[in-house]
């Protein structure tokens, strides 16, 4: 890959597609693309080695395997005291509410290296990108994140003090869009949730269970607004996602001081009741690199290596 600029290239185009809610890395295009694209960008080309590593590492597995065990471990410990919640913005008294666990889907729940796969072979143009990813969605053939399954069927066996049992909510940036022949407002939950079914993850209210971008006028690409709606009726008691923008709002178009800053204010929560999936391909953090690739790789890296903790740590 040509250095720099090409890089800076590739960012600057994935700024425009993650501002777009879309799911993949863009960089430079070889030549037979280039002819069948025009002067648009090309999807997906660049992000072969973390694709490959997502797709095909040991490490990968073990590392999200361990994630989900340490997971499941918190949230029996969550489960014993009522008066803690995962969520910033649920306050009030929220003791006496039902538990529930907030999880993100995509490289969080499924696994979509397979249509990164698809959109790297196929040099898939900027302009195609929202079919390939719809008709992906509609195969329903995203297979589970290792270690996601596996938690979410010991998670929903789980109950607090009073016998509850806790509740997944699935709240995800899929976005609800009509499809031709398709008389469905969002047919792409119904493909979620069929997708999550074949799993073995389908619940009685898995409907209800799944929260999409778009799906009501207030449920735009911040994700805060569902995860308010379900703290008025559950207690929050855990968080799993593989973004940054999945825990704290604001923070897509943030740079990485400003991220690192907001990272560290929640320093308590990770590992206890935030929990975080390792997502090389695509996300919010590369964003946030700013469109000088060689620039980024040239300056010393402005993050925090160890946040200001208090000498006894806080009550969550």
């Amino acid at each position: 890959m040509p250095a720099a600029t090409g890089m800076a290239r590739s960012l600057c185009i994935f700024a425009v597609a993650v501002a777009a809610g879309c799911v993949t890395q863009p960089p430079p295009a070889p030549d037979a693309a280039r002819s069948r694209c025009g002067t648009a960008p090309i999807f997906a080309e660049g992000a072969e080695r973390s694709t490959l590593w997502i797709r095909h590492s040991a490490e990968f597995r073990a590392a999200s395997e361990t994630i989900y065990r340490a997971a499941e471990a918190a949230l029996a410990q969550g489960l014993a005291d009522p008066g803690r919640s995962a969520e910033p913005a649920q306050t009030g008294d929220f003791s006496l509410l039902p538990p529930a666990v907030v999880m993100d889907i995509d490289e969080t729940v499924l696994d979509n290296a397979a249509v990164q796969v698809r959109m790297l072979l196929d040099e898939t143009c900027f302009a195609e990108f929202a079919a390939v990813w719809d008709a992906w969605v509609a195969e329903r053939a995203a297979p589970a994140v290792p270690g996601a399954a596996e938690f979410v069927r010991a998670a929903r066996k789980m109950t607090d003090a009073r016998g509850r049992p806790v509740r997944i909510f699935f709240i995800t940036n899929r976005e609800c869009s009509r499809r031709a022949g398709d008389d469905s407002a969002c047919p792409q939950q119904d493909d979620t949730a069929a997708n999550l079914r074949a799993l073995g993850l389908d619940a009685a209210a898995l409907a209800d269970d799944l929260m999409l971008k778009g799906e009501r006028p207030d449920w735009a690409g911040e994700k805060l607004s569902r995860r308010v709606e379900v703290a008025k009726s559950y207690r929050i008691v855990l968080n799993v996602g593989d973004d940054l923008a999945d825990f704290l709002p604001g923070v897509r178009r943030q740079g990485v001081p400003e991220r690192e800053r907001a990272r560290c204010a929640h320093d308590a929560r990770w590992g206890r009741q935030w929990f975080m999936i390792p997502n090389p391909m695509y996300g919010s953090w590369l964003v946030a690199l700013g469109p000088d690739a060689g620039a980024a790789l040239a300056a010393a890296p402005p993050v925090l290596q160890d946040c200001k903790r208090p000498s006894a740590p806080p009550s969550l």
